[in-house]
């Protein structure tokens, strides 16, 4: 007998049929997402916690597929694949290990990438209009950040904030800033109470770039107003040349001006020019480690020599001359992708540009959608791909524990919006405008 005759024959009342709880335990579990970026900065184990239980709401969904059969479809054919790229840096820890002849146990620090699938299919569950109020947690975040470092900076240029380091912290918050701007896109057009809100968010961001001294993140601010600017659908072409036109005025008038800046431009070129007076400066320290990464990643090319003896060859390396001592104190390679050449050779390399190429290309198709939802959370995933990337080249993003679970979650999120406004889109025979 089919559920639809149990209910009938029955007669449940309304209070526990699965019709009348559902939506109310879809909002809670979308409470919990707004609140992964709220807390991820100031209580990075609340942010955890909550990670942890998306991921069993989602292999909950899994196990109940309930009605929704037709986007299981729909989702199927399009996480697969990205999903599929997301198991590569597992899969290249578990090749490192078995080469070695150790167990084959993938740390914590990588189980996260295993669970894009899950987590995007539990997300697609809750609905387009449900997940766009992640955007205002972003929101949040980025503002409580500014102001946090704000107060941290007031005196010198701290090397944590809170537990983190200045430099994930920085690159964080300023792209938490850039995701909740982007969203714009999912809002009405006149809405612009809710338009400066979020603009004000990325400001705050690119506030946080700036008191943090981070040159990575630096970089990666053209790129992130750029991206606002260009996506921006609320108004004429000509607003959106200006408002760039302002940021780059403003940009390059902060450099000309600020002490600060130029002294950290300038020891970034120096140590790039090679000079041996600037070899245990943060840059110069930085530009050995690169190069050691590279020798190492030439005497170990197929299968890297792990995370636990990476520490041990830089050693190696100063004690041959080839180094300084203060560098080869330096805990990674400060790259993303010189680091898993190192760590795990040819299949670390070919993983971790996959965790970049992969969602760049599945968001990249989506860009040009004729559904402007679509379209919106398309940018905001190729933009998410193109700041790791960028922040990745001064910085190991994906060796803390807690970034990789943003990175996972935050594709997540945006691959289940796709999904879910594109069959929106299509529900509505893909005429006018979807309200978010």
């Amino acid at each position: 007998m089919s559920r639809w005759s149990i209910d009938r024959v029955i007669v449940l009342p309304r209070a526990v049929r699965p019709d009348a709880w559902f939506p109310g335990l879809q909002g809670l579990v979308a409470a919990l997402l707004v609140l992964f970026p709220v807390f991820l900065l100031p209580k990075m184990s609340v942010s955890n916690g909550v990670f942890t239980l998306l991921a069993c709401w989602g292999l909950g969904c899994l196990l109940v597929p309930g009605r929704d059969r037709e986007r299981w479809g729909t989702y199927w054919r399009s996480v697969a694949g990205l999903s599929l790229a997301f198991l590569l840096w597992p899969a290249a820890v578990a090749i490192h290990q078995a080469a070695a002849g150790l167990p084959v146990s993938v740390p914590y620090l990588f189980t996260r990438f295993i669970l894009l699938f899950v987590l995007a299919w539990g997300l697609v569950r809750l609905g387009g209009r449900r997940l766009a109020w992640m955007a205002w947690g972003c929101a949040a975040a980025a503002i409580y950040a500014a102001v946090w470092i704000h107060f941290a900076t007031l005196d010198m240029r701290p090397d944590h904030v809170g537990i983190y380091n200045i430099i994930p912290f920085s690159n964080l918050a300023l792209l938490m800033g850039a995701l909740a701007a982007l969203s714009i896109g999912w809002d009405e057009p006149r809405h612009y109470m809710v338009h400066g809100m979020k603009l004000v968010a990325l400001l705050a961001g690119m506030y946080v770039a700036y008191a943090g001294q981070t040159r990575g993140s630096w970089l990666a601010v053209p790129v992130l107003a750029y991206a606002v600017c260009a996506s921006y659908r609320h108004g004429p072409r000509r607003l959106r040349v200006a408002a760039l036109v302002a940021l780059a005025v403003v940009g390059v008038s902060i450099a000309g001006t600020s002490d600060m800046v130029r002294e950290r431009v300038a020891e970034g070129v120096v140590a790039l020019a090679g000079s041996r007076d600037t070899l245990d400066s943060s840059s110069g320290g930085r530009i050995q480690v690169w190069r050691a990464s590279l020798r190492i990643f030439a005497e170990h090319p197929w299968t890297g020599v792990g995370l636990e003896h990476f520490k041990a060859e830089l050693g190696e390396q100063a004690e041959a001359g080839l180094i300084t001592g203060d560098a080869a104190e330096l805990p990674h390679s400060h790259n993303d992708i010189l680091y898993a050449m190192a760590t795990y050779g040819v299949p670390g390399l070919i993983a971790v540009l996959a965790l970049y190429l992969a969602p760049a290309v599945f968001f990249a198709r989506k860009l040009r959608s004729a559904a402007p939802h679509v379209a919106c959370a398309a940018a905001m995933g190729l933009t998410t791909a193109a700041s790791f990337f960028i922040f990745g080249l001064t910085e190991t993003m994906f060796s803390v524990s807690i970034t990789n679970a943003f990175y996972v979650l935050i594709m997540a999120w945006l691959a289940a919006s796709v999904v879910c406004r594109e069959q929106d889109w299509g529900a509505a025979g893909g005429a006018g405008e979807m309200r978010p």
